[in-house]
């Protein structure tokens, strides 16, 4: 075997090993609407198919505290200030912090949507993913918006970030 054929092989397995690690490293934190958590539900499942670790207040787990507001409807009538709301705030924005990437699935209401603009701001890279019903500036925070989770994960390999 020639010096090239073998540093071309040695090559070839430092990429296939650093994709692999790279989908190991890979953290999305997911976000959505529970009107839409059958989406979100999609976008996870399709993450946990690629090997990245994704999460979202679909799967959470919350104590009993925070369970109630986190399901469909808790927290409309919850007072901001209450301590199960700062728990249950303060576990989102840490997972938020924590991950690599955001995923906001939409349609979408206005806390996802202002999870996006954290996770930016952090300098999170955003995907977006799921129909678009009107044209907004700021969507261009995504790096990406593809209209379902298959071709997320299409964009997601294309780019090697999975």
């Amino acid at each position: 075997m020639s010096a090239r054929q073998l540093l071309s092989g040695a090559a070839g397995h430092v990429d296939r090993v650093a994709t692999h690690y790279r989908r190991l490293m890979s953290t999305f934190f997911v976000a959505g609407s529970w009107r839409n958590r059958a989406a979100v539900l999609d976008v996870v499942a399709a993450l946990d198919q690629t090997g990245a670790t994704s999460y979202s207040f679909v799967r959470a787990e919350y104590d009993a505290e925070a369970a109630v507001l986190a399901a469909p409807g808790g927290a409309d009538d919850a007072a901001v200030d209450s301590p199960a709301v700062r728990k249950l705030f303060e576990q989102d924005l840490a997972a938020l912090r924590a991950a690599e990437q955001f995923v906001l699935v939409l349609p979408a209401g206005a806390a996802a949507h202002v999870e996006a603009g954290i996770a930016f701001g952090l300098g999170k890279r955003c995907w977006a993913v799921g129909p678009v019903d009107r044209s907004e500036t700021l969507y261009r925070i995504f790096e990406s918006m593809a209209p379902d989770a298959a071709g997320l994960i299409d964009r997601l390999r294309a780019l090697r970030v999975v």
